[in-house]
């Protein structure tokens, strides 16, 4: 297994991009995050994910944003999304983020020309970043967004490349997961669905960059803690609880509903950059309601 997964082992927060009201990034805002971060026990950042608006970045404020990262993340790692459309496009930013002081590339399917993206594109695409790349890749499957679900038979080929260390899968497949970590056990799997957390836990995941976990890092971690250490009745009850606050800053209300949940948490969710725009007052009180449920779990 690769050393820096021995550090990746817990909760990642996919860090959120704070915006002004005229849509300007709040950097400050995204320090001020990092700084709060530092108190929970989680294992690393990502930046520039898609919880982070990547797509609706510019290079400049994506380059700015990995630095700010890697200032205020400590001794932890910090992951960042590059992932384009285009091979050349994501080697160029790849290149960019590991300069910036990103420690591993979290590169995501390109989608746009699916229907012509069969594996052997996918594979020709992913080995020629991990080629060229001089920081260590994990590969990024979000069907949800992009549409286009990585084959594991492509995931297991491409564990084989030694710059390949790793994967986020955010559709909770459980089928997937067991059949990639059957193959290629040496692979990191990171589950991006807060939904299946607990039982891609069980099944050898080692570790999880969870929305969730901007709102409220402490039951995220602490339902990890105890899995880690075989608690399973405390963790299925945290599971249980973490969830209603999961589902409404996911497939509920997106960006949004995370960045409205950040606030009352006392974060800096900021703005949505448009064409987003913020939750109304009756989504925010029942993310008010959500985050008091998952905080009584852990008072």
């Amino acid at each position: 297994m690769h050393p820096l997964l021995l550090r990746l082992r817990g909760v990642i927060p996919p860090l959120v991009t704070p915006f002004r009201e005229d849509g300007a990034v709040d950097l400050p805002a995204f320090e001020r995050n990092l700084a709060a971060y530092a108190a929970a026990p989680l294992a690393g950042y990502l930046v520039l994910g898609s919880n982070g608006e990547a797509c609706a970045l510019d290079e400049a404020e994506k380059v700015d944003l990995v630095r700010a990262a890697r200032r205020g993340a400590g001794d932890r790692p910090v992951l960042a999304g590059t992932g384009l459309e285009s091979t050349r496009g994501t080697i160029a930013l790849t290149c960019r983020a590991a300069d910036a002081g990103a420690d591993a590339a979290l590169v995501v399917t390109p989608h746009y020309f699916k229907s012509q993206l069969a594996a052997d594109a996918l594979i020709r695409h992913f080995e020629a970043i991990a080629d060229a790349s001089p920081i260590p890749v994990l590969l990024y499957s979000v069907p949800a967004y992009t549409g286009l679900a990585l084959p594991a038979p492509v995931a297991i080929r491409l564990a084989a490349h030694p710059n390949v260390i790793g994967l986020k899968e955010s559709s909770g497949d459980m089928g997937f997961l067991n059949r990639v970590l059957g193959t290629a056990p040496e692979l990191g799997f990171l589950c991006g669905s807060a939904g299946a957390f607990y039982p891609a836990l069980c099944a050898g995941a080692t570790g999880g960059v969870l929305a969730v976990a901007c709102a409220a890092p402490e039951i995220t971690c602490a339902l990890h803690a105890a899995a880690t250490r075989g608690d399973h009745d405390r963790a299925r009850s945290l599971q249980r609880t973490l969830m209603p606050l999961a589902a409404a800053v996911t497939t509920a209300h997106g960006v949004p509903g995370l960045k409205a949940a950040m606030d009352l948490a006392g974060y800096a969710g900021g703005f949505p950059r448009a064409p987003l725009a913020p939750v109304s007052e009756a989504v925010r009180e029942e993310l008010r309601a959500a985050l008091a449920l998952a905080r009584s779990a852990i008072d």
